[in-house]
């Protein structure tokens, strides 16, 4: 046997999504300077930084839908061919509009991430995709650590001083393509024909789709909560220099360091600690202590005035964070068919996408007018919010299941653990997809 052969369609995926994160993370800190050094106005700036969320948003659940459809290695082709487009028309453009449309073209294409979450749920067994679903976390973690970094040195290289703010775009787009290049050429595809969806269309791929998943029985809740986790997050990732900078006197480089510790942390957890925590536990508990640590670890935030209060409250956001994000996408990977993955976490994205855009603002609103503990006061009553809102769908249900599902039209699943969950109603019609049965099945035992 080969030696590409004996990596893991898994490992392989989380590398990809770390190698584009390092590419995405090398940047994002520095575009608003990068703008701002062109001389653009600040309307421009704000168009620019806002351009990847909103077309993001929108696209969201159509990548998703249509990895259902044809599969989630020609989604994932594209979409990394997106992004590293995107990085090389920022690296030698000026112009405003140039820019304007390479982040509208990452986010557009910007599917990453939410069709590796429907590849890892078709490779992973039901009871093992919280698990898998963390070391995409941990990933995440690692890539907010060393992007940053690379990208501050980068930035001080001794070159012509027109190419030290391209210079990181341009090893961005390199990484983007890198990444590209090992999807091609090495990673095979997840969803057989036989499985995916009979057919696309915006109806069931489109924003309407949003509006369905969310109000689907207890599936919904889930999408809330994971909203809703980011959403008290975001007030954290906002805000998080300049509250620095107000509470403890740091600058920018040791902002940086304290995101990269915050950044550790949360790889530690999910790349680590996730895996025989799930195996202990179980998923629901874990959203049930994840969700509290996080409110407890915000609490912490708002009062902390030291460097030791700091690490604390880091300690407790990053496991918080990371047992109650994976453990939420767990619950929900494995309460859809793979017919309906890719929808539901592009839904997700977007949910989180539009929380993310909403928020930012607001915490910085908070910041500026009532102090620099109010984001975090904002962050800890969400957490509650989201407790709130989590604690109906998680309590009582029981341990992973062993089987996935095909998603009846308009019902609800009569096995106990579907019972619990609550499956969303399939969005193909009279709830039909492509994956066959035994004529003696009947739609809830053939999904078994």
């Amino acid at each position: 046997m080969s030696q590409t052969r004996s990596i893991s369609p898994q490992a392989l995926l989380v590398m990809i999504v770390l190698v584009d994160l390092m590419g995405f993370t090398l940047v994002m800190p520095l575009l608003q300077r990068f703008a701002s050094d062109y001389g653009f106005k600040p309307w421009q700036i704000g168009a620019i930084l806002a351009a990847f969320p909103l077309f993001q948003l929108i696209a969201g659940p159509i990548l998703g839908r249509l990895s259902d459809r044809y599969g989630r290695r020609p989604v994932l082709v594209a979409s990394q061919f997106g992004t590293a487009l995107s990085f090389a028309l920022m690296a030698v453009s000026r112009e405003f509009w140039v820019l304007l449309l390479a982040r509208a073209i990452d986010g557009a294409s910007g599917g990453n991430v939410l069709v590796a979450q429907a590849y890892l749920a078709d490779v992973t067994k039901p009871e093992e995709r919280g698990k898998a679903l963390g070391l995409l976390g941990a990933a995440f973690g690692v890539g907010f650590v060393l992007g940053p970094l690379l990208g501050g040195v980068l930035v001080k290289l001794p070159i012509d001083p027109d190419w030290q703010l391209r210079l990181p775009f341009v090893v961005a787009a390199l990484f983007s393509t890198v990444a590209w290049v090992l999807v091609w050429l090495k990673l095979p595809e997840s969803l057989p024909r036989e499985k995916r969806a009979a057919r696309f269309t915006l109806s069931r791929g489109g924003p309407l789709s949003v509006v369905r998943v969310v109000r689907a029985p207890k599936i919904g809740r889930l999408v809330v909560v994971s909203a809703l986790l980011t959403l008290t997050f975001s007030s954290l990732e906002g805000t998080f220099s300049n509250y620095l900078k107000s509470r403890v006197g740091w600058d920018a480089a040791e902002a940086a360091w304290a995101f990269a510790f915050l950044g550790l942390m949360s790889a530690m957890v999910q790349g680590g600690l996730i895996r025989p925590l799930i195996s202990r536990f179980g998923e629901p508990r874990l959203v049930i202590f994840g969700v509290t640590t996080l409110a407890l670890g915000m609490v912490a935030m708002a009062l902390m005035s030291d460097w030791w209060g700091y690490l604390a409250a880091c300690i407790l956001i990053a496991l918080g964070y990371g047992t109650s994000g994976p453990s939420v996408n767990g619950l929900l990977s494995r309460s859809v068919s793979p017919v309906d993955q890719g929808l539901v976490f592009g839904v997700v994205a977007s949910c989180q996408t539009l929380a993310r855009m909403i928020n930012y603002m607001v915490a910085n609103l908070l910041l500026g007018s009532e102090g620099s503990s109010a984001p975090y006061w904002e962050a800890a009553f969400l957490a509650l919010v989201a407790l709130a809102v989590a604690w109906p769908v998680v309590v009582g249900v029981g341990p992973s299941t062993d089987h996935d599902a095909t998603l009846p039209s308009e019902t609800l699943w009569s096995s106990d653990a579907a019972d619990n969950l609550g499956r969303m109603p399939s969005l193909e019609p009279n709830g039909a997809s492509n994956v066959p049965r035994q004529p003696s099945e009947s739609p809830t035992s053939a999904a078994r």
